[in-house]
């Protein structure tokens, strides 16, 4: 775990776009930095504001572990995305994102790593060497998820069983774990995509992560749905503009499916202890098929 105002800086050994500040003409720098591993002279990180909170660790799954930058300054969570998801371009980054998922994308701290042992070793080729390692699917590539601070789907402390200080900590739990849930599954189960189903089962995960327990009122919020229908919230952003026509049946429909979620959890005793294998478990015996 990297924690601290030098974790952005010790991310530039394997990611060194990021000394490249967001600005209008920047591609060409960004080119070279993202393609090639070249940083031009005078670069540095003045564009992040960094914090004593920031902080890249790697979170354990039954799909392997995935890396997650957590960065506490919405501005350096904006200009992270900028650099890396738009070569560099101050392109505006809507308030409603709070994570972000990056796959593939080359690790130069890889690559010096793997041409310093090949040179002890007594290798002098390493041009051709690197040529040949690269032809290998994944090597020298890294995925990781950024997130940032915040209420989690926007929802304030009042709406929840918490005050507002231990909001934001459960927040950033969730909205972590939530994005490592989609994770798993795209990594064991490519093909199965059921779009409200796979938020549905990320909170979970993600509840259960923060807070040890599942409480489907509360996630239920998340996605704007009542007993009676819909109220204004995620959901719709899942549907087909067809289901956006019977949206209020569709939220009755979630609605009792969460609740049987939680009765679950409750008869198997699941807690913070196995989140990703009762993932797992939901998305192979799918309550709903949307």
């Amino acid at each position: 775990m990297t924690k601290g105002k030098e974790t952005i800086s010790k991310l530039t050994e394997r990611l060194p776009q990021l000394y490249v500040a967001p600005a209008e003409g920047a591609q060409s720098a960004h080119r070279q930095a993202a393609g090639r591993g070249i940083i031009e002279p005078g670069a540095n990180l003045e564009h992040f504001l960094t914090s004593d909170e920031d902080e890249l660790r790697e979170v354990s799954t039954p799909a392997g572990p995935i890396e997650v930058l957590f960065l506490a300054e919405r501005q350096d969570f904006e200009t992270f995305l900028q650099i890396v998801g738009h070569k560099a371009q101050p392109v505006p980054i809507s308030r409603t994102v709070g994570a972000m998922t990056y796959i593939g994308l080359a690790d130069w701290g890889a690559v010096a790593k793997a041409r310093a042992e090949y040179e002890a070793a007594g290798g002098t080729q390493w041009a051709a060497e690197f040529g040949r390692l690269t032809k290998q699917p994944g090597t020298f590539r890294m995925q990781f998820i950024v997130i940032s601070e915040g209420p989690y789907s926007n929802l304030s402390a009042d709406e929840t069983p918490y005050d507002s200080a231990r909001w934001v900590i459960i927040s950033r739990e969730i909205r972590l774990h939530h994005e490592c849930a989609h994770v798993v599954c795209r990594r064991t189960m490519p093909d199965v995509i059921a779009p409200v189903w796979d938020e549905v089962t990320a909170d979970v995960t993600g509840l259960l992560c923060a807070t040890g327990e599942y409480d489907a009122k509360l996630a239920a919020k998340f996605l704007g749905i009542t007993p009676d229908g819909y109220a204004g919230g995620r959901l719709v952003e899942y549907l087909t503009e067809e289901q956006q026509e019977r949206v209020d049946v569709i939220a009755r429909e979630v609605y009792a499916v969460m609740s049987q979620v939680e009765q679950m959890t409750h008869e198997q005793g699941v807690g913070a202890d196995d989140p990703f294998n009762f993932l797992l478990e939901l998305k192979r015996n799918p309550l709903i098929d949307y």
